[in-house]
């Protein structure tokens, strides 16, 4: 009974920060952004929907969720 553990993805951390390192804001992610990554069906839906939520409880780093996806958040 300890601490939950925290899940994370490389995959998905990979994608966003490539995302990241263009200096580029999406509201959803294109099949062109997301080619050439292993990534499941799961994680690909919530890419290209911009499901936050959902990248974060498949291991999403909240950082990188926050500076790619940055016009769904208030500020």
């Amino acid at each position: 009974m300890g601490a939950p553990v925290i899940r994370t993805s490389y995959r998905l951390n990979k994608v966003l920060t490539a995302i990241a390192r263009q200096h580029r804001m999406a509201a959803t992610l294109t099949d062109e952004d997301l080619a050439g990554h292993a990534l499941s069906d799961e994680e690909r839906a919530a890419l290209k929907t911009g499901d936050t939520t959902r990248l974060y409880q498949l291991g999403a780093n909240p950082y990188l969720i926050r500076r790619v996806f940055r016009s769904r958040f208030s500020l």
